[in-house]
């Protein structure tokens, strides 16, 4: 008698959401239209606890599509629900995609070839920017992209994968523990980093396995208008700034009156040097490079912002 195996369950795909119903629908359409047979891969939902129609829109996926499943994650924030979704997860390697991401037809049939090929701990690609609103006169396309390298390979100590476009063996995060859950987006607060933590620990604890990188591997991701305004993204620089203590695990100097008045120091220096900054960039710019104000503010002004955002963590630790 002969028996049939049954296929390898290679990826699941986590799609994390809130409060994001059209979009997200529009994500879960590419994810059901992949040329990858659907026996060799699932998609799981997780909703952080959405007040619009997303529980219904994803109750018709799953009836529709029988390897949809679909989770209500009540603890607040994108970390949480990343975590309930590798918990969730039968595949080989878990796939996270944002919910606001548009994946190609072979986007996982390249992750599969990535897998049986390298069987890195975690590996990724490129996005690149796609918009449903009129682009600001002074918008780049290159501010929505993000591109590590121009050929596949091993990411170097310092390189570091974006959230929106990585897939993790599943081992890997059991043993790990997932993701940190104090960092990253909270319902409308703004984070970052809980994707760089782990890849950090990662290759302290498991130094002989291969985060990896391929440039075929890329997805579409929309810039929203939001996201498009100086106010936002010197925001998102400050924000960021903030996170990176714990991001990069920095150590700290005991709080007390004398370490305060030195970030004080510290603060007002920067500050200054922010003043400076940006009478350089009205007087002195180089018209070609930062056609107008705001690039030169994105490009260059904006570092010290994050700066602010590092020393504000510490100040008030």
């Amino acid at each position: 008698m002969q028996y049939c195996k049954t296929p390898q369950l290679m990826i699941s795909v986590v799609l994390c959401t809130y409060n994001r119903a059209e979009l997200f629908a529009n994500a879960l359409n590419t994810l059901c239209e992949q040329l990858l047979e659907t026996n060799l891969y699932e998609i799981i939902i997780v909703d952080n606890n959405s007040k619009d129609s997303t529980p219904e829109i994803a109750e018709n996926f799953c009836r529709d599509y029988p390897n949809i499943r679909y989770f209500l994650e009540t603890h607040q924030g994108l970390s949480h629900a990343r975590n309930r979704g590798w918990q969730e997860a039968r595949g080989l390697y878990v796939a996270y995609a944002d919910d606001d991401c548009k994946m190609p037809a072979s986007w996982l049939t390249i992750a599969v070839e990535i897998i049986n090929k390298i069987t890195p701990a975690v590996f990724g690609g490129p996005y690149f920017a796609f918009y449903d609103s009129q682009k600001p006169y002074w918008w780049k396309d290159s501010y929505g992209n993000y591109e590590q390298a121009r050929v596949s390979r091993p990411l170097r100590r310092l390189e570091y994968l974006r959230g929106g476009n990585i897939f993790f063996r599943r081992k890997v995060l059991e043993d790990m523990k997932g993701f940190e859950v104090g960092l990253g987006m909270s319902g409308q607060t703004l984070g970052y980093g809980e994707e760089t933590h782990l890849q950090r620990r990662i290759r302290s604890e498991m130094p002989d396995d291969i985060i990896y990188y391929d440039p075929r591997l890329y997805t579409y991701h929309l810039v929203r208008p939001g996201k498009m305004c100086i106010r936002w993204i010197l925001y998102s620089y400050f924000v960021s700034g903030r996170n990176s203590n714990d991001i990069f695990q920095q150590t700290f100097h005991k709080t007390g009156r004398l370490n305060k008045l030195r970030l004080l120091c510290q603060a007002i220096l920067i500050l200054f040097k922010l003043q400076a900054d940006c009478l350089n960039g009205v007087m002195r710019r180089d018209r070609e490079q930062y056609p107008y104000l705001k690039n030169y503010l994105y490009e260059n002004t904006s570092k010290y912002f994050a700066m602010l955002g590092k020393l504000y963590d510490e100040f008030i630790r």
